[in-house]
């Protein structure tokens, strides 16, 4: 384990509330993926999300290491989705939603699991783009919102905004290299 990362473990297992929020946004993104592709409905997959981070953060366990923090979050995420649906759903749905997950449940966990993965480098690449960069690409391809729209809530002109998506996108391409061509068909990118 690398020694930044003992370090925010160290501090997260002390209580201390800036190790939290790195590990809130380290995993925020990808875990509500993760719920999604178990709920398929994302404002319920960000409820879930962030009701696991209340209960962690209440709760303070002791970790060994970022992975066993990271699984432990992905097992809380997995069964509170699991609770919702069966919880949430008639028992047709039920049946019909989970009968992939129960018949070959560990496979499944797996392969969202390296599919999450994948988001989260995805996700991790935006949120280091620079700050106006980040917040056009965001409301251009994640919640798509058009030129326009966006000129009328960030008071910018036309050009800013194509310029800045051009940029975000050749960052992007150059940080993410093998992972790109997926960012733009996650993100319907042009």
């Amino acid at each position: 384990m690398e020694k930044d990362e003992r370090d925010i473990v160290d501090r997260l297992n002390a209580g201390d509330n800036k190790a939290f929020e790195y590990v809130f946004v380290q995993f925020y993104q990808s875990l509500c993926y993760f719920a999604d592709k178990y709920i398929n409905d994302k404002e319920a997959a960000q409820d879930i999300v962030q009701e696991i981070f209340i209960w962690f953060y209440e709760k303070r366990k002791t970790f060994d290491s970022l992975l066993t923090v990271k699984s432990y979050l992905y097992g809380c995420v997995y069964n509170k989705a699991i609770n919702f649906l069966k919880m949430n759903r008639n028992q047709a749905r039920i049946r019909e939603q989970m009968k992939g997950l129960l018949v070959e449940e560990d496979e499944s966990y797996e392969e969202f699991q390296v599919e999450t993965e994948v988001f989260e480098e995805i996700f991790r690449a935006i949120e280091e783009l620079p700050v106006e960069c980040r917040r056009i690409f965001k409301m251009s391809y994640i919640e798509g919102q058009s030129i326009k729209s966006i000129m009328e809530v960030l008071n910018v002109a036309e050009s800013t905004i194509k310029t800045q998506r051009q940029r975000a996108k050749k960052v992007l391409k150059d940080r993410l290299q093998h992972l790109y061509p997926l960012a733009m068909i996650i993100f319907s990118i042009n």
